[in-house]
């Protein structure tokens, strides 16, 4: 029995394999359900909004830092817990992860249903060139596993200056692009060094698995709007890749006193 139903369910996998790169699956209930509200709780876990963001556009959310759980990005963008719905009328966001996790069975139906889909550029280009219609906000978390292993306690690096996909994707579908930046996300596991290894990390009770609680705040920023470029020069991605970079930078300036980080300097890597 258990053999079979391993058979179907991986024939189902290689049937609806494209379905991540093809705009996934959305469920409004499931991403309403009351446990995602006791996981922001647990932090607790806020979404600021500095600007209204006009549903007849698409969006890049570009997201930083990634930390080790990136707990901001899944509980802001992939549940309602945070009211995202009623902050942003008429905006649908989609995380974009790495298609390893649409590899673990029955993990693959939770994120599709939640609206995460494949950080690729065919995954991105469904929902920026209009084959999804308007008001898609596509989240990439720009600093990726590089910048997963910089994650420090009371540190803010972003893996950035060589992060230009993005960039030439917002040019070539005219996509907005909104500076995200989650304060706390670094906060949630502390690292340490011993004669084993430098990257080893702590978090909280006596196993050390679960994170610290500490409060979380994601602050999405003032929208850059894009002229759309079919075939955009390296010139023209390097000038809007410095303007991101100045946005970011004020994002973070603007409001790290509000959350315990004025003694930290933002390093752009």
């Amino acid at each position: 029995m258990t053999l079979l139903f391993g058979l179907i369910y991986g024939s189902w996998m290689y049937i609806d394999r494209y379905t991540d790169v093809r705009g996934g699956r959305w469920s409004n209930c499931l991403r309403r359900l009351s446990i995602w509200s006791i996981v922001a709780n647990y932090f607790p876990l806020e979404l600021i909004k500095t600007e209204d963001l006009d549903p007849n556009r698409n969006y890049i959310f570009g997201y930083h830092p990634h930390g080790l759980l990136t707990v901001g990005a899944g509980v802001n963008f992939l549940t309602e817990a945070t009211h995202f719905s009623t902050l942003f009328p008429g905006i649908r966001p989609h995380l974009m992860i790495i298609r390893f996790n649409f590899l673990i069975p029955f993990a693959r139906e939770l994120l599709l249903n939640l609206g995460a889909c494949r950080v690729s550029r065919e995954g991105c280009q469904y929902f920026l060139n209009g084959s999804s219609a308007q008001g898609n906000a596509v989240v990439i978390v720009c600093g990726g596993m590089r910048e997963l292993y910089l994650t420090e306690y009371q540190t803010m690096i972003f893996y950035l200056k060589k992060r230009k996909g993005f960039i030439r994707l917002a040019l070539e579908n005219g996509a907005s692009l909104v500076p995200v930046i989650t304060f706390g996300e670094n906060e949630h596991y502390r690292r340490y060094k011993n004669w084993i290894s430098n990257r080893w990390i702590w978090g909280r009770s006596i196993i050390g698995i679960l994170p610290l609680r500490h409060s979380v705040t994601t602050v999405v920023g003032k929208p850059i709007h894009v002229n759309q470029i079919i075939d955009p020069s390296q010139t023209d991605i390097d000038q809007l890749h410095y303007q991101y970079l100045q946005a970011i930078e004020q994002v973070y300036d603007i409001n790290k006193a509000n959350y315990g980080l004025e003694h930290v300097k933002l390093k752009i890597i």
